[in-house]
């Protein structure tokens, strides 16, 4: 018999549901065969089966359960008995209602029977005349003692003035616009009215937003941190991005992200104190370098963290390639075992949205992340002459706790040799 557990299929998974059971209790199962979908805090995973055999379900879909936790079995046997399901509560057998006795019909008060006539309606008031002399007409107008009293002065009708002033009043202005024989100054219109409803909406976080908004506030509660910014020439990064894409044959889709990835693997084997944690008081020093790329979902608020192993081990060709593909099945829901976690250090690039630099919040238990800025075309100083040039402006949040600000420079100024020199990264590094 093979217990199917609940898995940890990303770092911030505490609980995961059955969407979907692909297969029912009893069913013959082979090694390999997806049995369910199973939706995590991240995104939505297909289970396989472990084992050969007859499937037992152990949890219903819909229902939640714990990391671990058996959902289900799989074994030789037929199961014995239906899993249990969430079962409505077994009504009372309801009694046929009493019949309430009848009562006689009471007589209507006799005074219903004297209905009062209808009484008959004002006849509607006269229109006003075009006269100027109508008195009444005129009274009944909004207006400015000014206005009337020029009005009676230019024999103007205020009834045929559309006022200008608050409310609809006639003004000095719209008497003697209509004297000229023009149109009064058109009022500004209203603003539209505001839609029906509540000032404030309430809008109920998705499972991936609560849990991001959890481990942020964490973050900024538990984790000591500080930053360094550094800005680096690219020219040659650009040039040699363009000429890989003419060039080299599965090069065509390389970014600037992927050449930091790698420089920034390259720098975390020169400095291992950055691809560390404190977890109970202690360091604890990755022997992987995996790198995670902060990403935002295909739809709706959120934040994905594919990942992409063993980063150091990989050219810039395989980075390219393997990025692109967990970021795809991230952002499609149907990210592969490991996509989502195990990253050891994290890049978040903005630079695509025009934002020069910005400050990203530390992932724990990663000790720091390095924010990523747009590149721009500006003037620099070159062997004494001002040129143009392309710059990027990178900045690096650390946890304190783990290493301090000269590990975090020295950090920084190799990444940024990395990239200002880019053949770097071409070059096999010895292991």
């Amino acid at each position: 018999m093979t217990d199917v557990n609940m898995p940890k299929l990303s770092d911030t998974m505490e609980e995961g549901t059955i969407v979907e059971w692909k297969k029912k209790s009893g069913e013959a199962v082979k090694k390999g065969e997806v049995i369910a979908e199973v939706e995590s805090d991240k995104a939505t995973f297909d289970l396989e089966s472990e084992a050969d055999g007859v499937l037992n379900i152990l949890v219903e879909q819909g229902v939640p359960a714990k990391i671990g936790a058996p959902i289900a079995r799989i074994g030789s046997d037929a199961p014995a008995a239906k899993p249990a399901a969430k079962e409505a509560p077994k009504e009372a057998p309801k009694e046929a209602p009493k019949e309430a006795p009848k009562e006689a019909p009471k007589e209507a008060p006799k005074a219903e029977k004297l209905k009062p006539e209808p009484e008959k309606a004002p006849p509607p008031p006269s229109q006003p005349s075009d006269g100027a002399g109508d008195g009444a007409a005129a009274t009944d107008v909004k207006a400015s003692p000014l206005a009337r009293r020029l009005a009676a002065e230019l024999g103007v009708n205020l009834a045929t003035i559309q006022g200008s002033g608050p409310d609809g009043r006639i003004v000095k202005e719209d008497v003697q616009a209509a004297a000229a024989g023009k149109s009064a100054p058109a009022r500004a219109s209203a603003p539209p009215p505001r839609p029906a409803g509540p000032d404030v909406e309430v809008v109920e976080p998705s499972r991936m937003q609560a849990t991001i908004a959890r481990r942020m506030a964490e973050s900024k509660a538990t984790v000591p941190e500080f930053t360094v910014t550094v800005e680096a020439r690219v020219d040659l990064a650009v040039s040699m991005r363009q000429q890989l894409k003419d060039s080299v044959p599965g090069a065509d889709k390389v970014t600037m992200t992927d050449f930091l990835v790698r420089a920034c693997a390259l720098a975390l084997r020169k400095f291992p104190e950055v691809n560390s944690s404190w977890v109970d008081g202690k360091f604890q020093r990755k022997r992987h370098i995996s790198i995670g790329l902060a990403v935002a979902p295909s739809q709706g608020m959120g934040l994905l963290v594919p990942v992409v192993h063993d980063a150091d081990m990989k050219d810039l060709i395989q980075i390219s390639i393997e990025s692109r593909q967990v970021i795809e099945r991230a952002r499609s829901g149907r990210p592969a075992e490991g996509d989502l976690s195990g990253a050891t250090f994290s890049i978040s690039n903005l630079g695509m949205f025009g934002v020069d630099e910005f400050v990203a919040i530390i992932n724990p238990p990663e000790a720091a992340i390095l924010a990523v800025g747009a590149i721009k075309d500006v003037p620099v100083v070159d062997e004494g002459r001002i040129v143009p040039g392309k710059v990027m402006r990178m900045t690096l949040s650390v946890d304190h706790r783990v290493f301090y600000g000269a590990t975090a420079a020295q950090f920084m100024a190799e990444v940024k040799r990395l990239i200002e020199n880019p053949v770097t990264l071409l070059v096999p590094q010895p292991q």
